[in-house]
């Protein structure tokens, strides 16, 4: 059984590239999900998708995989490989993870039943500067972290479009940056993220906790959000987007409508809104931002808000 850690920052298209991954190569695959908040939207995101294969979601929302969770996640690792012994597990952390935390973690759970593959990391190639900039420690851990860099969102840039993100993220010699979005792949490509293996190099040390813009990003989850419109979706968007809410860095969710069900999602300031989309859901949404406004954002979207865990730190 082969680890691979799919990591990038909030937003970047983690999700999206999974379900393109398990289309392309035909394989099946058990992915362990971790989310910063108490909701996992991308669990049911992957689930939806009907022309995939089956897939396992091995829900992790509470804590981080990467730091205080380490013990439960190799034993989860560990329990996957025992029971349903797949031949992949795809780790997709939370966007503010540290894959090296994860590397260091399955250092000591690696046996000769149990392989790791070079990590993959996606970067946002429109939103890149803002989160290099403003949540560094979280991106630069990544980036060092990788075996393979992957630009999402970048199907209209050109090939040296790609070469000067290349240069200005100073990716490292060794380091796989192919030079064009992966749905113009050949499964062959693919395939070679699934024979890449980490062999004892070092994809980053693990990265001890720092004071600073990083460790201030906090999560509100709702859920049991009464119905809307799209029309009062994109308005309660319009409206967390105003500045008045807090800081939105990410946002996601389902709502129900007269459309159907509609999924929202929130980055780099940017919003989209999909109708008619065939999920169960009692009406879920994920704000992480900073200095966020919980009774208003509560207000806003109505519903329950999901609050932690007393005994939680």
């Amino acid at each position: 059984m082969d680890v691979l850690i799919i990591s990038g920052f909030l937003g970047a298209g983690k999700t999206s590239f999974i379900k393109a991954m398990t289309k392309a190569t035909g394989r099946q695959f058990v992915v362990v999900e971790n989310e910063f908040g108490n909701i996992n939207i991308d669990s049911k995101i992957l689930s939806q998708d009907k022309n995939q294969n089956e897939m396992k979601i091995y829900e992790l929302t509470e804590g981080c995989i990467c730091c205080s969770m380490n013990m439960d996640f190799s034993l989860s690792v560990m329990t996957i490989a025992n029971t349903l012994n797949p031949d992949y597990i795809l780790v997709e952390p939370s966007g503010v993870a540290m894959p090296s935390r994860i590397l260091e973690s399955l250092k000591k759970i690696s046996y000769e039943k149990i392989g790791v593959l070079a990590p993959v990391v996606i970067v946002d190639s429109k939103n890149y500067r803002e989160q290099k900039n403003f949540y560094p420690q979280y991106f630069n851990d990544q980036i060092n972290s990788a075996g393979s860099v992957v630009l999402s969102k970048s199907e209209s840039l050109t090939e040296d479009d790609f070469k000067e993100i290349h240069d200005e993220l100073e990716i490292k010699e060794g380091v796989n940056f192919p030079l064009e979005h992966y749905e113009k792949w050949p499964r062959e490509k693919w395939l070679e993220l699934l024979t890449r293996r980490a062999d004892g190099k070092n994809y980053g040390s693990a990265s001890k906790k720092s004071d600073g813009a990083d460790e201030n990003l906090e999560s509100i989850a709702l859920e049991n959000i009464k119905n809307s419109s799209p029309d009062e979706i994109i308005f309660k968007l319009e409206k967390l987007l105003s500045g008045s809410f807090g800081e939105v860095v990410r946002a996601k969710g389902f709502i129900n409508s007269n459309n159907g069900v509609t999924t929202f999602s929130v980055v780099g300031g940017i919003y989209e809104i999909t109708s008619g989309e065939n999920v169960e859901t009692s009406g879920e949404a994920v704000i992480i931002g900073e200095k966020l406004s919980a009774k208003k954002i509560h207000e806003l979207f109505g519903g329950d808000l999901v609050v932690e865990d007393e005994d939680e730190e």
